[in-house]
């Protein structure tokens, strides 16, 4: 412990002597606003998003309205190489074809998701409701250097409104097709005049399922979200600003709940000769205790702010916890024998982080940023239960994961000339884990066993950067980023047998990547923006998991390997054209070579050639129950899962005079290429489009805002997430065609 905290120690110190970046003015936000430019923090600072050399895409808040989303999944719909899926109860990010396929409690994702500041580690957390925000940042390519572990693939900012010494508020109701309700607002008021504010947000969000139950005499149950969050700004003096946070909210969903078997391929036709097995997109049948997806949470969160003469000094707290429960009908039919498979997950994550640091403002040619970093937690099942065919089948899971975490980071910006600039930047994380658990057999429910240790493992990793900028005008730059990402290494929070057996603990090292990335970001007059990247990652130890059912028993569960390496190489671009003030258009798409070089240690779920019995890990058994083979398989030169080839995004917006107010008309198109979800392709995506449109009339000086509204108007039938186990192959389905209407007044 004593190296860890010398290293720590000396990561800081030395930072400030080595390396290269460049410095960065204080930017006005007005200046920056009147010409069109965009103002980000990525690099822990204020800038213009030009100026920083890393591809990245900023939305705001009349972005992210105009397009009608509402949630994070909907983000992929503006931001080329950005996938968003839920695999099972967990969601899943994809940047650029990096995406984890490792989920569960404390098995954190490698697109690394930031609210407020505060690192949202568990891989639960990552679908939520946008009601208060400000504007999303997602930072393309690993960001190993100022956010540390788990930004492999990159990260995703999401800032929220913070109150103002100005009474304001908004509050917004709409309503659309499947009986979709959706109230938000938020208000924001002065305490004491130019000293302390608070802010109230929330939003309430029901509809009814749009998936077609064809089971007679049952129902389906709808969605139902809801949260509130409180905030309290407090300025002591003109340098110090402390920004405390609450948040508490409750989701009811059943997207992984509600799902289709491809090709009717489904265990149930083995165990039930009756069975009711769904084939279309959209239809659904299910078992009796099949029960919707229920999700708490708490965000507690404080930001200090101590602005000096020459830098700024922030701390950011944060602590969360997660819990969820459902019962999940893993074959995804209906039996009525009562013969299937059954998960009862019930899941909890807890977090507690800390980080300081420290951005300078100085007058010369240098300036640096200097950070630690700190958290706490776990995660853990409480308990997994699975209810397999027969009682001497069934299990009940727990355990728990502990972690811990140092960091310590650094950059430096150095202006060489008044156009050349370069920046040196490192970061030494520590990480150690814990897995205890246990488990109780023929039963899928009960007391808690007895907890034993399953392992301990701990690791390490420098982490460096090093950019350089070319001014080639006032308003353009070009950039050369060399950056490398780390990911912990993570045991199976799902598969803590291995405490009581002689097997070693399923555990997989860290994954790291190299990326080297060219890019120019520049506008032309007041009227084009253009942003244009081009990147190659080398990706080892990629971590990876597939299903297999446990040896003398029924029951599929997960298993971690390390692929052992990948290459990803790609080219983006962006522009946003102004024509005039009545019509501009956005035009963004990205090409994305993602291939597994060596991955031979792994397997494959292939469909049964037999469906008059069961099968299993080593071929027709019928004492070991599934309807996929789980088969050795070498995924060497295939593409990588989640990462389609090509993706684009279109959006344009006219802007008319009509009736005493503006009409804003907006219409958007989303492409993607074909997504694989298993490795061989078997299961994947057909190439698809989906074209929204918005219509919003605003009368002059009312603060009303009247809009209709339409998503997926080409009626597309798109996986939302796929999972692919020994039972079944079933995909959960994205929203078909929706409309509705929103009415918004803001004061």
């Amino acid at each position: 412990m004593r190296m860890k905290a010398f290293l720590l120690a000396a990561t800081c110190m030395a930072l400030p002597v080595g390396g290269t970046a460049f410095a960065q003015d204080t930017v006005d936000a007005a200046e920056a606003a009147g010409y069109g430019d965009i103002i980000v923090t990525a690099q822990r600072r204020s800038e213009l998003s030009r100026d920083v050399p890393i591809s990245l895409t900023t939305l705001s808040a009349d972005n992210i309205a105009k397009a009608n989303i509402t949630d994070t999944v909907g983000l992929e719909q503006l931001t080329p190489s950005l996938k968003i899926d839920r695999q099972g109860n967990f969601t899943a990010p994809a940047l650029r074809g990096i995406s984890a396929t490792v989920t569960g409690p404390a098995m954190d994702n490698n697109v690394a998701i930031y609210v407020d500041g505060v690192y949202m580690p568990s891989t639960t957390a990552g679908t939520f409701d946008l009601p208060d925000i400000e504007r999303v940042e997602v930072l393309k390519g690993p960001q190993g250097t100022l956010f540390g572990r788990n930004a492999t693939g990159g990260a995703i900012q999401v800032f929220t409104k913070k109150p103002s010494y100005e009474t304001e508020g908004m509050l917004s109701a709409s309503y659309g097709r499947f009986n979709d309700f959706f109230l938000k607002g938020w208000v924001s008021l002065p305490v004491t005049t130019d000293v302390a504010a608070i802010s109230v947000s929330g939003y309430y969000h029901k509809n009814d399922t749009y998936y077609k139950n064809i089971r007679p005499n049952s129902s389906l149950e709808g969605e139902e979200a809801w949260q509130i969050r409180g905030k309290l700004r407090w300025d002591p003096t003109d340098n110090l600003e402390v920004l405390l946070s609450a948040a508490y909210g409750k989701r009811s969903e059943t997207f992984a709940i509600y799902g289709t078997p491809i090709n009717g391929n489904s265990l149930t036709r083995v165990l039930d000769p009756k069975a009711i097995i769904p084939t279309r997109p959209y239809e659904v049948a299910l078992n009796d205790d099949s029960r919707p997806q229920v999700g708490r949470s708490l965000d507690l969160s404080g930001r200090i702010e101590l602005s000096l003469d020459s830098g700024t000094l922030t701390s950011i707290t944060g602590y969360l916890t997660r819990d969820l429960s459902n019962v999940l009908d893993a074959d995804m039919a209906y039996a009525p024998n009562g013969l299937s498979i059954n998960y009862r997950p019930h899941s909890f994550d807890k977090y507690f982080s800390q980080e300081v640091s420290y951005a300078s403002d100085l007058d010369g040619s240098l300036n640096f940023t200097l950070g630690g970093y700190y958290a706490d937690g776990s995660g853990g099942w409480d308990p997994l239960g699975v209810d397999a065919p027969g009682t001497a089948t069934d299990i009940s899971i727990w355990s728990t994961q502990s972690v811990k975490t140092f960091a310590g980071f650094g950059e430096i910006y150095f202006d060489v000339t008044d156009r050349l600039s370069l920046i040196g930047g490192l970061r030494y994380s520590w990480e150690k884990r814990n897995l205890d658990g246990g488990a109780v057999f023929a039963t899928y429910s009960g007391a808690r066993p007895t907890f034993l240790k399953v392992g301990e493992r701990s690791w390490d990793s420098f982490t460096p950067r090093a950019s350089i900028r070319y001014e080639l005008t006032p308003t353009s730059n070009v950039y050369f980023t060399y950056s490398q990402g780390f990911k912990s290494g993570v045991f199976n929070s799902n598969n803590p047998f291995t405490a009581f057996t002689a097997s070693p603990p399923d555990v997989v090292n860290p994954e790291k990547i190299k990326s080297y990335e060219v890019g120019y970001k520049g506008r032309i007059g007041d009227a084009v923006t253009l942003e244009a990247a081009a990147f190659h990652y080398d990706y080892t130890d990629m971590q990876t998991t597939f299903i297999v059912v446990l040896p003398g028993q029924a029951v599929p569960l997960s298993v971690l390997r390390n692929a052992d390496s990948a290459r990803v190489n790609g080219v983006e671009l962006d522009t946003s054209i102004k024509f005039s003030d009545m019509f501009d258009l956005r035009l963004a798409g990205a090409w994305v070579d993602a291939k597994y070089k060596k991955f031979v240690n792994t397997a494959i779920a292939l469909p049964c050639t037999d469906f008059a019995q069961p099968c299993g890990v080593t071929g027709p058994t019928p004492t070991r129950a599934g309807n996929n083979d789980t088969v050795a398989f070498n995924a060497s030169g295939h593409r990588m899962i989640r990462a389609p080839e090509f993706t684009a995004t279109a959006t344009v917006n006219g802007h008319i005079p009509v009736g005493g107010g503006m009409l804003d008309l907006t219409g958007s198109l989303y492409y993607s290429t074909a997504v694989n979800y298993t490795l061989d392709g078997r299961v994947r995506q057909p190439s698809f489009a989906k074209i929204d449109a918005r219509a919003a009339w605003t009368p002059e000086d009312s603060g009303l805002t009247i809009s209709i509204y339409g998503k997926n108007l080409t009626d597309k039938a798109v996986y939302g997430g796929a999972f692919i186990t020994s039972v079944a192959d079933a995909v959960h389905w994205s929203p078909p065609r929706t409309y509705g209407v929103q009415v918004e007044y803001r004061f």
